[in-house]
């Protein structure tokens, strides 16, 4: 299935993703994206390969119409509500980032009902319960650059715990804007 995760941190989030693509018990791809850059906004998903791919179609386009009417990117909240009902359409997980009302960037974890999750750190996916188990364990305030690092050496680890997690790491990162901190 993949693995996403996303990490708060000092000055700002970063979500990750391995690119495996399995079906059944077969691996069918080591190149697929989980992993989604908007701009100032990102996003992951993991499922179903079409909803998958549904879900990062109609949310590149959401985000883009926003930005276009309302000339500022998308905040968390709204993100999040969006991506919600995305990916209770087409039965993904996903997590998304994006800044809050304060200009803090945020992660929120999408399960595949619809439910949103506010947590510090999310993971989701075949491995997320050795990701999640590792995450817990870790000082989140850390740079950006180390939450980055964070998020990949979590990866590596889970890939060779879990066969539905892959190799090959994708990440997404977002700067808090500390000019209106």
């Amino acid at each position: 299935m993949a693995t996403i995760l996303g990490i708060e941190a000092d000055g700002g989030a970063v979500l990750a993703g391995d690119r495996q693509l399995t079906e059944g018990d077969t691996v069918k791809s080591q190149s697929k994206r989980h992993v989604f850059d908007f701009g100032d906004v990102g996003a992951a998903a993991v499922g179903d390969s079409g909803g998958v791919d549904e879900f990062e179609r109609r949310l590149e386009s959401e985000v883009s119409d926003h930005e276009t009417r309302q000339g500022d990117p998308m905040s968390v909240t709204r993100l999040a509500n969006l991506a919600s009902d995305l990916a209770a359409e087409q039965g993904v997980e996903a997590i998304v980032a994006a800044r809050d009302d304060r200009e803090v960037a945020r992660v929120r974890g999408i399960g595949a009902d619809g439910g949103v999750v506010t947590d510090a750190t999310v993971a989701l996916g075949s491995g997320a319960q050795v990701a999640i188990g590792i995450l817990e364990g870790s000082d989140r305030h850390v740079s950006l650059d180390a939450a980055e690092q964070l998020a990949r050496d979590v990866l590596d680890t889970v890939a060779e715990r879990d066969t539905g997690t892959g190799d090959t790491v994708d990440t997404f990162r977002l700067e808090s804007n500390s000019e209106r901190l």
